[in-house]
């Protein structure tokens, strides 16, 4: 038999499914549904308790005038674009808060010019876009640029790739040499990671693919492109084909 229930939006599948309808005390609280603020009795609301038929978690939801919602959303607006200010000053104020970029800008321009596509050209094919590396800033990340909502982090992927790139030799020394084909995976990976949200807040994963490239609206960056800069510009080619 189907589920029964009605099709909401599950905090902890983040998605929407079929969810049953439950008295709030099977979540922990009070058994009244009708609820208002005495100090602000227009945010009134009706509770419900909601159990997931997909992941069986337990979880609050309130019916409320959707006007409400609109002001939440214009607040939460109102105070991203103060913090940004406050954000601003705070590190430019506080050095240590900013990570310090041990990767030089000239390799970080020459990985956008190695790496980065422009998939809307007149052509009808996508080209490569190498004056994109004109557009590289410091940001406290180290060297940043820019596509749309999400920000590529390029001296962070350089970084993070000689850190692997200085092991894969560490087992050359040891006669543990490993397969390119798995250094290149772990390098794709480490450039996959390199990308933060419109809030400069890094993704706790990795960024989707469509086939070789991590898309940013019209332009990506080729992580198989990355990963061959990265193992070129090592100088370990010596090792793997001796």
């Amino acid at each position: 038999m189907p589920n029964k229930g009605t099709k909401v939006y599950c905090p902890n599948c983040r998605k929407f499914t079929i969810c049953r309808a439950l008295s709030p005390t099977k979540a922990g609280k009070p058994k009244a549904q009708r609820w208002y603020k005495t100090d602000h009795r227009d945010i009134s609301w009706f509770r419900r308790a909601r159990a997931c038929s997909s992941c069986e978690s337990l979880f609050l939801t309130a019916e409320i005038d959707e006007r409400i919602l609109e002001e939440l959303i214009a607040l939460r607006t109102n105070l991203a674009k103060k913090n940004l200010a406050i954000v601003g000053h705070v590190r430019s104020t506080r050095p240590w808060l900013v990570r310090t970029e041990d990767v030089p800008r000239e390799l970080a321009e020459e990985f956008i010019r190695r790496t980065a596509w422009w998939h809307t050209h007149s052509s009808g094919s996508p080209v490569r876009a190498p004056k994109h590396s004109d557009r590289i800033y410091r940001s406290h990340h180290g060297w940043t640029i820019d596509f749309g909502a999400n920000s590529f982090l390029v001296g962070k992927a350089i970084s993070r790739c000689s850190i692997e790139i200085n092991k894969f030799i560490d087992g050359s020394i040891s006669g543990n040499l490993q397969e390119i084909v798995d250094l290149k995976k772990k390098l794709i990976m480490h450039i996959r990671g390199a990308v933060a949200n419109n809030n400069q807040d890094e993704y706790a994963g990795y960024y989707s693919l469509t086939g070789p490239d991590m898309m940013f609206g019209a332009q990506s960056i080729d992580v198989e492109d990355g990963a061959n800069f990265i193992i070129q510009k090592s100088g370990i080619n010596e090792l793997i084909c001796p």
